[in-house]
């Protein structure tokens, strides 16, 4: 195979495998389907540009999802973010295949402040444990427990509002 059949098939390889997982973090940290198109996108540029070389598929896996956290973090403070009205724009769609617990709790999840939607969504959803999840992040172990303790109230609050019990 020639050297750029072989980087295409690796980036096939890693949107396909990392998609779900990218896109994921996307959807909860940005107000816009439109935002996490483009942090989505970007992530997977700038995997084809840098062309990384990594040990194991976990490490690529990491990679991936320092990316994306910085790119959402970039895209939530740049000066675009605050001079653009956002009410016209699509908001994040309830996925088809979610029931109605899980779009309450997504939704609920959405609505948290974005630190603690990042390690919420981190540990909680893709199975991190908390130095894991801190070293993703570039964070304390300390930090991430006090992020997911404060979520877990805040989530357990809206969700009695649904109507479930905690």
């Amino acid at each position: 195979m020639a050297d750029n059949e072989m980087i295409f098939y690796d980036l096939k390889t890693a949107v396909e495998k990392y998609k779900r997982t990218v896109y994921g973090i996307a959807v909860t940290q940005l107000d816009s389907k439109h935002e996490a198109d483009d942090v989505f996108q970007e992530v997977f540029l700038t995997y084809h540009r840098k062309k990384p070389s990594f040990e194991s598929e976990e490490k690529r896996k990491a990679w991936l999802i320092t990316v994306t956290v910085n790119k959402c973090r970039q895209f939530n403070h740049s000066s675009y973010n605050y001079r653009v009205d956002k009410t016209s724009e699509p908001q994040i769609p309830v996925f088809a295949d979610f029931d109605r617990q899980d779009s309450d709790v997504f939704g609920a999840i959405r609505s948290l402040n974005p630190n603690y939607r990042e390690v919420v969504y981190l540990h909680y959803c893709l199975g991190y444990s908390v130095t894991e999840t801190a070293k993703l992040l570039s964070l304390r172990p300390n930090t991430v427990s006090m992020r997911l303790n404060r979520a877990k109230k805040q989530l357990k609050k809206r969700l009695e509002g649904y109507g479930y019990e905690t």
